[in-house]
């Protein structure tokens, strides 16, 4: 970008106006900057298009002409009247007296602390001479007490009657101490006996006693374990269900516990929905899905999903995985890896409520039917069947259990749930939803990708 700077330097350039050392910077520039030669080169041509026009000679009345415009414009001088003097008058004028100022004197900045100086001065000497007068006076008065130090020291006659007399020996002066004789009998401390040579023997020390540790416990006696039962997590393929062996795994392991949690690995959550839809249908189960979480995994702002159903037993859980293998076997590339069963635990439970809206009552025990015969033992069971039989024609019972789940957005970091309460799929879910009954597994199954 050329500044105001550079300009300038170009046009004194195309001038011939530049010193040695801006003709060198000139030089420098227009050998690094294109843009700075278009311009110089612009310039230049303009100046040398200048310098080739013709030299016209100006008209012979065009002074004249000026000369007429500048009378034109200049306005025509008038002449002011002239000023009449006023009359004199004859009144006495007042001589006005000077008026006396009295003179301030100059007081010097140095005069106030000056006095002040002087007054501490005063002051200090006075307090001093005033104490030294009423210790002299108390002294002259008190003979309990000692005369002042002068420089004769401790050879002043008047400290005669204060020191001590020296009828003492000197403290410096060394005085010999007589010690008492010692008994034939005295044995000196901390000395052992003395023993002749003949009779010398090694003594060790008796041992010491052990005592027992007051922190810690004894050696455990020795364990041995014939056989050790270990539970782990259900971990297989899907690609296995196809098999009864992993349905009959996944059977065995869900009877376990009264709810559980199964993740099921996808390397894409949108086709795995669409598959989980398919084998739902062909399970004959209604799978009622969110239209937010569809979008959102359009959008691929959420990468998880959860199905919660509480209509399938054990059996009819590994079979809808079955159906869900033979669905994912059709696609390439599969859209499911693996399964991982475990029972829930509490954060699941507190986080799939936050979800859902509502308790699910995941370890609420399933209701039991009652019949006549349990309560009245007295009646004959034809009778309780018949009753039953109509009941069942009156009222409809008697009719397969509606096997229903719900698939809704799911957020895989615990403690942090996607509330979904409004949703109205969940709303239809939870109208058809009713009593669990004996049998059925409420499970949460999280589709979501390997890297959780």
């Amino acid at each position: 970008m050329m500044t105001d700077d550079l300009l300038q330097l170009i046009t004194a350039g195309v001038d011939g106006e530049l010193t040695a050392l801006e003709s060198r910077r000139l030089s420098r520039l227009l050998n690094t900057s294109a843009e700075a030669r278009a311009v110089h080169a612009g310039l230049l041509g303009d100046s040398k298009r200048l310098s080739a026009l013709p030299r016209v000679a100006p008209p012979a009345d065009l002074q004249a002409n000026v000369m007429a415009r500048i009378a034109s414009l200049t306005p025509i001088p008038t002449r002011l009247a002239k000023l009449q003097p006023r009359p004199r008058t004859t009144q006495p004028v007042e001589v006005a007296r000077p008026v006396i100022v009295p003179r301030r004197r100059k007081v010097s900045n140095w005069v106030p602390v000056a006095v002040a100086a002087s007054l501490l001065l005063c002051v200090t000497s006075g307090s001093f001479l005033f104490f030294s007068q009423q210790n002299r006076t108390a002294s002259a008065r008190n003979v309990n007490r000692p005369p002042p130090g002068t420089h004769k020291g401790a050879g002043d006659p008047e400290w005669a009657k204060w020191l001590p007399a020296e009828t003492a020996q000197r403290p410096s002066a060394p005085v010999p101490r007589e010690q008492p004789a010692l008994p034939e009998t005295y044995v000196a401390k901390n000395t052992l006996p003395v023993v002749p040579a003949s009779d010398l023997v090694a003594l060790a020390p008796e041992p010491r006693s052990v005592r027992p540790d007051l922190l810690g416990g004894g050696f455990l006696p020795e364990t041995r374990f014939d056989m050790v039962e270990v539970r782990v997590p259900f971990l297989k393929p899907l690609a296995a269900f196809a098999g009864e062996e992993a349905q009959e795994q996944l059977t065995k392991e869900l009877s376990r516990d009264p709810a559980y949690r199964i993740d099921l690995f996808s390397r894409n959550p949108l086709r795995a929905v669409e598959l989980l839809r398919d084998a739902s249908k062909a399970a004959g189960v209604n799978l009622y899905v969110d239209g937010n979480t569809i979008a959102a995994l359009q959008k691929r702002t959420v990468n998880a999903t959860v199905v919660y159903t509480e209509s399938l037993t054990a059996q009819e859980l590994a079979t809808l995985f079955a159906k869900l293998s033979a669905e994912d076997a059709k696609v390439s590339p599969h859209a499911f890896d693996s399964l991982h069963a475990t029972a829930v635990s509490q954060i699941d439970v507190s986080d799939l409520r936050s979800t859902l809206g509502f308790d699910p009552g995941l370890f609420k025990r399933p209701a039991v039917e009652k019949t006549d015969r349990a309560t009245d033992p007295s009646k004959p069971l034809s009778s309780g069947t018949a009753d039953q039989i109509v009941k069942s024609v009156l009222t409809g019972q008697g009719k397969p259990v509606e096997k229903s789940a719900v698939l809704l957005s799911w957020n895989t970091l615990p403690g942090r749930p996607i509330g979904q309460a409004n949703s109205a799929e969940l709303k239809q879910f939870a109208a058809k939803r009713g009593e669990r009954k004996a049998g059925m597994v409420p499970v949460m199954i999280v589709i979501r990708t390997g890297n959780g």
